[in-house]
């Protein structure tokens, strides 16, 4: 189920986070164990998440690995090491909306996304296509942790294109 979609404005988000290259299929298998690694990495350093864990997409070409990164919102700007990065989503308008379901869903989930922006006339350009790695984020925001709502059709994962300032 997805909800109506809106714009939203978001102040600048730093942010703790693995950045990887995976082919799509590899994505349900490896991508949610560094979840738990950036929170370990966070934990060490003395920082808690101030938010969901998010992946972000980051080059998503039509053939071959994407490159994403999966992490934490923080409360300030941390200092990363070779295996954690550390930056800020700059702050700026978003569309979103909400999946509920399960995380098959997500794809279907960010194409609903991408036309009703099309049908509003609001471009949204792809990562690769802009100057900084955060200047157009395509985010999925796990906002339920399957540890404590088992039941996947309850799953919220918010789907947020920024748009600009």
């Amino acid at each position: 189920m997805l909800s109506t979609p809106e714009i939203v404005a978001r102040p600048d988000q730093p942010f703790a986070a693995i950045r990887v290259g995976l082919e799509r299929r590899d994505i349900p298998s490896r991508a949610p164990p560094l979840i738990g690694e950036v929170a370990g990495w966070l934990a060490a350093h003395g920082a808690a998440p101030v938010g969901a864990p998010f992946f972000s997409y980051l080059e998503m070409p039509e053939e071959g690995p994407l490159v994403m990164e999966v992490g934490f919102p923080t409360a300030t700007l941390l200092t990363g090491d070779a295996r954690v990065r550390t930056g800020t989503i700059p702050a700026g308008r978003f569309a979103r909306l909400i999946h509920t379901g399960p995380y098959d869903g997500l794809y279907e989930a960010n194409v609903a996304l991408g036309e009703w922006l099309g049908k509003q006339g609001i471009a949204h350009p792809m990562p690769e296509q802009s100057p900084g790695a955060y200047d157009a984020a395509l985010l999925e925001i796990y906002e339920t942790d399957p540890a404590t709502e088992p039941d996947p059709q309850k799953w919220k994962t918010e789907v947020a294109f920024r748009l600009g300032r």
